[in-house]
């Protein structure tokens, strides 16, 4: 209406303007009329402001339709969510065709491997320093450093003129030896032969009197030997009668014990069986007088408690129900006071039942059984009266007992007194050794002859021991000889391994002494590599482990090993740790080699995982400190985002091993920041 009311004004030139209301006792006030044009405020202006103030308001409307596609831009993605979600397809904000697309990928099956690159230089297995085992003058040296060279191959001689010398000396003294043995070996039969006709006769001197010393011996009286038999069967025969009366006690002494025992026994089984004929015969006592008032009077009592405890349940039921009626108590009150109610009552039943039964008292049944233990309580005194007639009849074995052991004491004093006869016996035997003692005289002069004899034939093995000491000096004389040989053949000094000469340590005209180093030489039959490791690192690193290696050296062509030893001391300075990888025989290009000192590169695989769930690792957000994804859940035109937390494993060549949260085939979202979890979406089609 304003503005209907503004245009028709402009058309008109001149405008009836009010007059003001002055207030009371004031002076009247003159208006001045609006030209054409002028603002209804009573601003006087020219045509153009007049122009001015028509469009305005449209001015402010077009911004305000601006601003607002502005903000439903800013907020379009979660609008279109919203919308799809809650005006269904085609409804809402917008419906599918303002969902937001994403790009996704499937959570896959497969195999990853983590590998370690490492740099190093080759290293060899073998340097040896090569010198002489001897002092001498060095003549030629036939290589110079960097030459290549073989095992056996002759590098360096020494002056040989000393050496030869001894040669020809060691082979003269082995000639001299030898005539010496010749000599002692001729002379030794003859020495021989002496000392065993001496021998000979010192045994035939002591044959003879061994015999008569054996004439003397059987010659003793028969009795000696009787007699010594018969004290020694007596001793025999007293240990034997000791050793019955000792049996005898103790046998007598377990009886005695063994029916004293029995006795008691049956005692105690006449006095158990009286005592329970005397229990049966009270306990019929006690079911014949039946219940006691006080006994009454007790289950009359619990009877009045369990009506009291019945009468405040119904009371406190009673409330609950219409506390509960008037909203002031939840139904759990009521179901408790009712449940308490119905046990009140099953207690006030169970009370008076008790009280019924007190009163009536035994049954006859009760009275029956209790009659019948009386009388099998009865029936058992009288066997136990028997067990113990019968005990005491055993104590009779213990008389017969006691006469074994006096009829073994009778035996001891026969047995002694026959030892007592066998020793005096024993004593009046006459001595008649004299002639045993001479013959034995004269056997030991005998063997005093044999043993000088003997001691001549030590003569012969001394003579045997002049041969073994020339055979000896022979033997001497030809390790002298091998000796002087073999120092001869170190004055030409080989090589023992394939490799190069790293450094020459000498010149023809020096002096060489042992010990002192000739030649450094660098074997190339056992190459390996050698890396440094930090100390992040070297906890993944296995004996065993391969490795693929390329030398620049040798060319592109890469050479596969394996990690066969982990120095486990760290550098001081760079806190890195030594690897060696050996390096198998490998076909290399012709005329190269493996060549200790040169740079080497190479990858070291430290793990491989089969069967890994693995997505690209960029899809892997940290939300909160935790590792997590989004997946796109539903139908691909009309997808939800779900985010999940996720544990990561193993990562290489931008794949990450997932070990749970996520299944093969989900869908992993890729990229798109803004995305919540809940977000609508639309899968983006392959390709």
């Amino acid at each position: 209406m304003a503005i209907s009311n503004f245009d028709n004004r402009a058309d008109s030139t001149t405008e009836t303007v009010p007059e003001r209301v002055t207030p009371a006792g004031a002076p009247p006030v003159s208006w001045p009329t609006p030209e054409r044009g002028a603002p209804v405020g009573g601003t006087t202006g020219g045509p153009g402001k007049a122009r001015t103030a028509r469009w305005l308001p449209f001015f402010l409307i077009g911004l305000l339709l601006i601003g607002g596609l502005f903000w439903r831009s800013r907020t379009g993605g979660a609008g279109a969510a919203g919308g799809a979600g809650t005006g269904g397809p085609g409804g809402g904000r917008g419906g599918k065709s303002e969902l937001p697309v994403v790009r996704v990928t499937p959570v896959t099956l497969g195999t990853i491997t983590q590998t370690l690159d490492i740099t190093g230089s080759l290293r060899s297995n073998q340097n040896v320093d090569l010198g002489s085992k001897i002092s001498g003058r060095v003549a030629r040296v036939l290589v110079q450093e960097g030459s290549r060279v073989r095992r056996g191959q002759l590098l360096i001689t020494l002056d040989d003129a000393d050496l030869r010398a001894q040669v020809a000396q060691a082979q003269a003294g082995v000639r001299a030896a030898q005539v010496r043995l010749n000599q002692t070996i001729v002379g030794l039969p003859a020495r021989e032969q002496q000392v065993g006709t001496s021998i000979q006769q010192a045994e035939a001197t002591l044959q003879s009197a061994q015999a008569r010393y054996r004439q003397a011996l059987l010659s003793e009286p028969a009795q000696v030997t009787a007699s010594e038999s018969q004290v020694s069967s007596a001793r025999q025969a007293v240990r034997t009668a000791a050793a019955r009366v000792r049996q005898a006690r103790q046998t007598a002494r377990q009886t005695e014990l063994q029916a004293e025992a029995e006795v008691r026994r049956a005692q105690a089984g006449v006095t158990g069986a009286q005592a329970a004929v005397a229990a049966s015969r009270a306990r019929l006592a006690e079911v014949q007088r039946g219940a006691r008032e006080q006994q009454i009077a007790q289950a009359q009592a619990q009877v009045n408690l369990a009506e009291a405890n019945l009468r405040d349940a119904q009371t406190e039921l009673t409330r609950a129900q219409r506390l509960f009626a008037g909203g002031a108590a939840p139904r759990s009150s009521v179901d408790a006071a009712q449940t308490r109610f119905e046990v009140n009552q099953a207690q006030v039943e169970a009370a008076r039942q008790n009280l019924s039964l007190v009163r009536e008292g035994a049954t006859n049944e009760q009275v029956r059984q209790a009659g019948e233990a009386v009388r099998q309580a009865q029936q058992g005194v009288p066997q136990a009266e028997a067990v113990l007639a019968q005990a005491q009849a055993g104590r009779a074995r213990t008389l017969v007992a006691q006469g074994e052991v006096t009829t073994a004491l009778a035996a001891l004093s026969q047995a002694q007194s026959g030892l007592q006869t066998a020793q005096g016996n024993l004593a009046q035997i006459p001595i008649t050794r004299q002639e045993t003692r001479v013959a034995r005289e004269a056997v030991g002069q005998a063997q005093a002859g044999l043993l000088q004899a003997r001691a001549n034939r030590s003569q012969i093995p001394v003579a045997r021991e002049d041969v073994q000491a020339a055979r000896a000096a022979v033997q001497i004389a030809q390790a002298q000889l091998r000796q002087a040989q073999v120092n001869l053949s170190y004055a030409r000094i080989s090589s023992p391994v394939n490799g190069v000469v790293n450094q020459k340590l000498t010149d023809a005209g020096e002096t060489a002494s042992p010990g002192a180093a000739l030649l450094n030489l660098v074997s190339l039959d056992r190459v390996y590599f050698e890396a440094q490791v930090s100390e992040n690192s070297v906890g993944r690193v296995r004996v065993g482990q391969p490795a693929r290696l390329v030398v620049p050296a040798v060319g592109t062509q890469t050479l596969t090993g394996y990690v066969s030893d982990i120095i486990p001391t760290a550098d001081a300075r760079l806190r890195q740790f030594r690897i060696r990888i050996t390096i198998p025989n490998a076909p290399l290009p012709k005329g190269t080699r493996l060549t200790p000192g040169a740079f080497a590169r190479g990858t070291l695989t430290t793990q491989t995982i089969t069967n890994a769930l693995l997505v690209p690792t960029e899809a892997i957000k940290q939300t909160r400190g935790k590792a997590t994804v989004r997946l796109a859940i539903g139908p691909p035109d009309n997808g939800q985002v779900k985010q999940r937390t996720v544990a990561v494993g193993a990562d290489s060549r931008g794949q990450t091993q997932l070990l749970g949260g996520v299944a093969p085939g989900d869908r992993i979202i890729m990229g798109d920041e803004t995305l919540e979890d809940g977000d609508k979406v639309r899968v983006a089609k392959a390709g």
